[in-house]
């Protein structure tokens, strides 16, 4: 990355990560199927199976929880345990959280709404509310894994993660939080299915877009420490190993310019493996990242977007950088580069 940007925040350091995906929970069998040809497309939701969300973490602190916090609270558990040893010795005080999320718990919402329609205010479920509030998965992570650091949810429809990101890197920056944990999730509910058709109308989105759900959450820590890769949502740099962006993008109501061209060795997607969501630049994330671990392109080639203008130059033998763009959001600052420590 240059430095001639003053603005620019240092990179943080990837020490673990997390996700509860329609294709499971296990980075290893993620790096597998994204190895893969993506399924037939389908019009049926990508949803995150039952089975996937009992958990011993969860436990009685999750038993009046939905499935958004609870995607939220095994995501970000396993990326604190992905840690290792490295937050030993980090007091609980010191531990950030930020959730980044484009619809919030939106199921409970309506589900709280239908309680006052049906029996009146005095009547409706406090549970139902508490749990309406975007903020809700925060408090259950903070909650459950014991921490008390500073927290925040970013609630936003087409960059709610880069902006996490973002955030993260002001407050390790300005020493605030020694780790941060920061993630994304989203849940399919009935009302988002019912209005997607619409939702693709008004956006001129004639390809088959398939709605998905889950979590992703990162422990970032100083770029001093050693960790996975280095991740900065303000790095300035036009040259990659590999783009990795939404196609077709989710609707959105961020900026629709064509964006400076790119040049990358190639361009690929994890949309049709994860689904589309408010917040899927997470999980483009996430495939970058696993694509870095692995060493390997993986995901699905994109040859040309709506745009994005791709200036593709011949193939490599390994990925050392990536770049995480999305087609709604493109200017510098809202992007994310990861690279390998050293490059």
């Amino acid at each position: 990355m240059s430095p001639d940007s003053q603005h620019m925040l240092p990179s943080v350091s990837v020490l673990g990560f997390g996700a509860v995906t329609a294709l499971g929970r296990d980075p290893q069998s993620l790096a597998t199927r994204l190895g893969k040809p993506p399924a037939a497309p389908s019009v049926s939701p990508l949803r995150i199976p039952d089975e996937l969300l009992a958990d011993a973490r969860a436990g009685r602190s999750l038993r009046r929880a939905g499935r958004y916090p609870r995607m939220a609270v095994l995501a970000a558990g396993d990326a604190w345990d992905a840690a290792g040893a490295t937050h030993q010795e980090v007091a609980t005080d010191r531990v950030g959280v930020i959730v980044a999320t484009g619809l919030g718990p939106h199921e409970r919402t309506f589900k709280f709404l239908d309680g006052i329609l049906d029996f009146g205010d005095d009547s409706a479920l406090p549970t139902d509310f508490s749990h309406s509030v975007h903020n809700a998965a925060a408090a259950y992570i903070t909650e459950t894994l014991g921490w008390r650091g500073r927290s925040c949810t970013v609630a936003d429809f087409s960059a709610g993660f880069e902006q996490a990101v973002l955030l993260a890197q002001v407050w390790l920056a300005e020493g605030v939080c020694d780790r941060v944990v920061v993630g994304a999730v989203e849940e399919l509910g009935d009302v988002l299915l019912h209005l997607l058709p619409r939702m693709l109308a008004r956006a001129s989105i004639s390809a088959e877009v398939v709605p998905g759900e889950g979590a992703f959450f990162l422990t970032l820590g100083p770029s001093t420490l050693a960790g996975l890769v280095h991740l900065n949502a303000t790095a300035k740099r036009d040259s990659v190993d590999l783009l990795v962006m939404d196609e077709p993008a989710w609707p959105s109501h961020g900026s629709q310019e064509e964006s400076p061209p790119v040049h990358a060795h190639q361009a690929v997607t994890f949309s049709p493996y994860f689904g589309h969501m408010a917040t899927s630049s997470a999980f483009q994330t996430l495939g970058g990242l696993l694509c870095l671990h692995t060493g390997h392109v993986l995901g699905k080639p994109v040859h040309s977007a709506h745009g994005v203008r791709l200036v593709e130059t011949p193939n490599i033998a390994s990925v050392d950088s990536v770049r995480v763009c999305k087609r709604s959001s493109l200017s510098e600052s809202l992007s994310l580069l990861l690279t390998r420590p050293g490059n």
